[in-house]
Order: structure tokens, then sequence, then C-alpha cells
């Protein structure tokens, strides 16, 4: 270094480590614990288990609609990462994931969006703590003025405290999913939540299919039962019409219905015929 020259800036990277991935402003890294007891490190963790746990965290921003935390594409280059990242990380390690997704903005054009997780696996689950959550990335495919990486700080997730304490968002998980929100940006995925299928996905498909395949045999059983019952006496007619205990009531039926509409296993167009075969069928 030349004398009086001022000293190089910090590298970008909050917490330094071990990195894995790099590609322009996403990383998978090992980094050093800040806190909190030694992990189940290593540990094999399957991607589609971890697909299926990324699919039941939404975002709420605070500017309307809750979002995806992140996009299916992400969903998969996070899984993939994690999933070999976990089985060379050490208890005293956790693994930091830099991502970045497309994601339709107010006047409806795509634009890039980092989100930074920091991932651990504990006695509650796979553990994900968020730093950035949509953040800008920094503008580096200009000709003149690219801006530096050692002049950016991108915020990594933190054990110990809340990366950004001022931020308005918060992590929400699906309703019965069995998952603990720790704290606003940390949620904690346990094993059976990682069971239920990612939305949209090709076992999420045959879960539906299996279900309303059920759900029809339970239609047709109870239409052979009806037919197949002698007639009943003639009585008076405020006495109300008794029903087979055992025969759902349209009623389950489109409770049923309603339940996988919820879990994101049927289409609103799937839903609205499978809705309208059962009030037709009353």
């Amino acid at each position: 270094m030349l004398a009086g020259s001022p000293p190089p800036p910090a590298f970008a990277a909050e917490t330094t480590g071990t990195t894995l991935w790099e590609a322009r402003w996403q990383h998978v890294r090992l980094v050093p614990r800040d806190g909190g007891g030694a992990s189940n490190h290593p540990i094999t963790l399957a991607k589609a288990d971890i697909r299926n746990g990324l699919a039941q965290l939404r975002l709420d921003t605070g500017d309307g609609e809750p979002v995806e935390l992140l996009t299916a594409d992400e969903r998969a280059f996070v899984a993939e990462q994690l999933s070999k990242a976990l089985t060379k990380a050490g208890p005293d390690q956790d693994v930091s994931v830099a991502t970045i997704g497309m994601r339709k903005t107010i006047l409806g054009l795509n634009e890039p969006r980092l989100t930074t997780l920091r991932a651990f696996v504990g006695a509650d689950g796979l553990n994900l703590i968020l730093g950035e959550a949509l953040a800008e990335p920094p503008n580096d495919t200009g000709t003149y003025q690219k801006v530096d990486p050692r002049l950016v700080t991108i915020a990594e997730g933190r054990r110990s405290a809340p990366a950004k304490a001022d931020s308005r968002w918060k992590i929400l998980a699906a309703a019965n999913s069995g998952i603990t929100l720790r704290r606003s940006d940390w949620a904690a995925i346990p094993a059976a939540a990682m069971t239920v299928p990612e939305p949209g996905s090709e076992a999420a498909q045959k879960q539906a299919q299996s279900q309303m395949e059920d759900m029809q045999r339970q239609m047709q059983q109870m239409q052979q039962q009806m037919k197949a019952a002698p007639p009943a006496p003639a009585a008076p007619a405020a006495a109300p019409v008794a029903q087979s205990p055992m025969a759902p009531t349209v009623e389950d039926r489109l409770r049923t219905l309603d339940q996988l509409k919820a879990k994101g296993l049927l289409s609103p167009k799937e839903y609205a015929l499978k809705r309208k075969q059962i009030i037709d069928s009353f």
C-alpha cells in the first residue's frame, strides 16, 4: 500500500465463512453460529422436504397481501443448495444463503429482489432466519458506473438479534402447519411440516387427485345405499328424514373441498367444478 493511501473498504459480507457457491450477489456459505446451542450438523435433508417446508412460508411486507417468502425458482435453488451445505456444516456452523428472484412490481413489471437466509437444523427442525427480504440488489450491470462489491453490505440473518430491527415485514406460516414463528424474522419448520407437498408440485396433484377419488367413492357408496334401502314407511310431515350415519353429508363434502382448496391442492377452476358437482348431487 502506498504511503498516505486510504485503507481498502470492508468486504461485502457481514460474516466471514467458507464460500461453497457464489454468483453476483448470490451465495451459499458456511458461517460461524452467532449464539444459541450447537446444531444437529452435519445432517441430510431431502431437497423435496426442504421445498415443501419453504412453500408454507409467506412474507407480510406491510404493503398489502402477504406474498411467497421465496418464488418457486428460489425454493428449488435454496432447497438444492441447503441439502448439500447441511451435509458439510459442523455443529458450530450455520448456512448463509443469498438468493435473487423475479417479483412483479405495482406496475406489473418483473424485477429482481434479493433475500438472505441463515439456516440450521435444531431439535425443533429446520430453522430459517431472514436478513434481507425482497431487497433491491445493487446495480452491477452498468457500463461505466458499476457498483464496487467491497462497498456494499448485505445483511445476513442472525440468531442473536434481528438483522433489521426496524423492518416492517414479518414471516407468516400456513395454518395448521406446525411451524413455530420464534421471531418476526425467524421460523422453525418441523419434520412433519416438510411432508406436506409443495402446492402445484406433482406430489400435491397426486394427493389432491387421491382425496377427490376418495370423496367420489364415498358419494357412490351413499348413492348405492340409498338405492338398496327399502322404501321407508310414511312418516308425519314434520318428522325429519333420517340419514345414514356412515354416509358423508353434502356439508361434509363441501367442508372437505374447502380444506383441499385452503391447502393449495386444488386450483380455483377445479374447486369451482367439484363444488358444482357436489351441489348438483344434492
